[in-house]
């Protein structure tokens, strides 16, 4: 959700206002810009499970010219100058394996690199305050703006928290106002190494959808 929030942000963002730029965020000074929504959709029951299920779940972002944003559970804080290579210490928190133990906290750090205008390379690492366990994700994001209304965004991933798993994607945004969006999204999930074949699993693959009413502010 992170890429694509950012994203929503940046075509929202007012071009040519006279207040002085932040560097970090290149917003305005002292202003904040936030996203807030809902959103619907379908996975699996548990992960490796057999059975799907619906869920819905609210939405939340917000970021401050300073570089500080907090996405859903999770806060961070952008210490680079440079727009398009940013990075500092993130909390997040972690899912546990078939829900034992609820979330944790698991501090952090990440890196987003803006490697080319619509090729962007994000990851994550952390530790879990509770298991110390190391929990990682890389994603590759390529962000092609089909016109003024309709952008779509393809990534890849793969992530170690108590399971790894590989994900394919793709994110499709239709602007339906100046501060209203549609998010449609969809997402192959496979799990590998030794978490395809733990005790349990019943299905490696999964594919996942979602769509999602935001308002940008």
């Amino acid at each position: 959700m992170r890429a694509a929030c950012l994203l929503l942000l940046a075509a929202a963002a007012a071009p040519g206002q006279a207040r002085a730029q932040s560097p970090v965020t290149l917003m305005p000074e002292g202003s904040r810009e936030g996203i807030v929504g809902a959103a619907y959709g379908e996975a699996w029951e548990r992960r490796g499970s057999s059975k799907r299920q619906g869920f819905a779940y609210p939405l939340f972002y917000m970021q401050w010219s300073s570089g500080a944003f907090i996405e859903g559970l999770s806060a961070g804080w952008k210490l680079s100058d440079e727009p398009h290579f940013q990075y500092g210490p993130m909390l997040r928190f972690s899912s546990r394996a078939h829900g034992e133990g609820g979330s944790q906290p698991t501090p952090g750090g990440f890196v987003q690199w803006r490697v080319l205008h619509d090729l962007e390379l994000v990851a994550h690492t952390g530790v879990g305050a509770r298991d110390g366990n190391v929990k990682a994700e890389l994603a590759l994001n390529w962000i092609n703006t089909l016109d003024g209304d309709h952008t779509l965004v393809l990534h890849a991933a793969t992530e170690k928290d108590d399971a790894r798993s590989n994900r394919l994607g793709a994110r499709w945004f239709w602007r339906l106002g100046r501060r209203h969006s549609l998010m449609n999204s969809v997402t192959g999930i496979r799990l590998a190494g030794s978490a395809a074949h733990a005790p349990g699993v019943e299905r490696r693959s999964s594919v996942a959808w979602s769509t999602a009413l935001l308002y940008s502010f």
